[in-house]
């Protein structure tokens, strides 16, 4: 077992769930709905990646991340692989759903990278991180620009983030400067109908803490 059968597991999840939303068998309206499936559909996929009857899984949603001020929230989506020697690999998921009628981009695109500065300080807990962002709005996806006020921000289909580099966000004081870890490459699923999706790999580090507020 390794970390990459949570890949696996989490790869054909978000698949799965997408293929289910496209073809009407669920309706996803909220970003708790969405959380509920994606769950449901990991349980499934994470038993069919069982093959030793001493293997063992665990899935559990809104997952309390400790930490002695308290302050480090909780995971949207985790789940565990136990091996036949009791060798456990993790994942985290943070989830984003953003609607056109919240009205509440550019935030929210804050919000996305600040979610990943989170999963690569939750090494800890995760041996590998997912950020999924769902979306029918498509100035997350494809707008031709952005504000430059808001510009660091930017999650569009083929953009990308340089390890090391600093994010601020000028307007307001919604949040305070972001520094993520590793290089990321933005690609959102070609397939989409009225909801579009993206799934960001994050690889935790156990000796970094997140740069965030």
């Amino acid at each position: 077992m390794s970390v990459e059968r949570l890949r696996r597991v989490v790869n054909l999840s978000v698949a799965t769930l997408f293929r289910q939303i496209a073809g009407g068998r669920i309706r996803c309206e909220s970003e708790a709905t969405l959380q509920l499936h994606l769950g449901r559909i990991i349980v499934t996929a994470t038993d069919l990646e069982i093959t030793s009857e001493r293997e063992t899984y665990s899935v559990e949603l809104e997952k309390p991340l400790r930490s002695p001020d308290g302050g480090r929230g909780r995971i949207d989506v985790w789940f565990r692989l136990t091996e036949d020697n009791g060798r456990e690999w993790r994942c985290a998921i943070e989830l984003k759903f953003f609607k056109r009628e919240n009205h509440r981009e550019p935030n929210n695109r804050y919000d996305v990278f600040k979610d990943i500065a989170r999963l690569e300080g939750c090494g800890d807990v995760a041996d590998i991180g997912f950020m999924l962002v769902a979306t029918d709005h498509l100035h997350y996806v494809s707008q031709e620009t952005y504000s430059d006020a808001t510009s660091d921000f930017d999650f569009r289909h083929g953009r990308s983030y340089a390890a090391g580099t600093t994010l601020t966000y000028q307007t307001g004081r919604y949040g305070l400067p972001i520094t993520l870890a590793r290089d990321y490459e933005f690609i959102w699923a070609a397939e989409a109908t009225w909801l579009h999706h993206i799934l960001v790999e994050v690889l935790p580090s156990p000796l970094s803490a997140p740069m965030i507020p």
